[in-house]
């Protein structure tokens, strides 16, 4: 009653054996190529991030680039405004016209002097502040 186990031969323990061993190796090359895979994709995506975060810099630099030119040739479109930039640009003025320069006279721009306050006037200004 004591050989209830069924004995098998050594050369069939020997290829399950082996079996067990060629399963253990799959099982670890497929784990070692997910890990792999799995920290590639993890750099592609930081990379893809990197990528997009600068592509929206330039592109907001891109739309205000856009607004200033649109609105230089809005600008350039009437016929002041070219007429504008022609003499900011090269210093031209219309026949006839000259630079005007306006003198202020100088005891206009000097402030009057304040006037002198009696003494029971800055008593009364000392006690009563408000």
């Amino acid at each position: 009653m004591r050989e209830f186990k069924k004995h098998r031969s050594s050369q069939k323990s020997l290829a399950v054996f082996l079996l067990q061993v060629v399963g253990v190796l799959v099982l670890f090359v497929v784990t070692v190529a997910s890990v792999r895979a799995a920290a590639g994709m993890y750099g592609k995506l930081a990379t893809a991030t990197a990528g997009q975060s600068e592509a929206e810099r330039e592109l907001a630099t891109l739309e205000a680039q856009r607004v200033k030119v649109a609105a230089s040739v809005a600008e350039l479109s009437s016929e002041r405004g070219t007429e504008a930039q022609i003499r900011q640009r090269y210093g031209v003025v219309k026949p006839g016209e000259g630079e005007i320069e306006i003198v202020r006279d100088s005891a206009a721009l000097t402030p009057p002097a304040p006037e002198k306050e009696g003494w029971w006037r800055g008593i009364f200004r000392a006690l009563f502040v408000w």
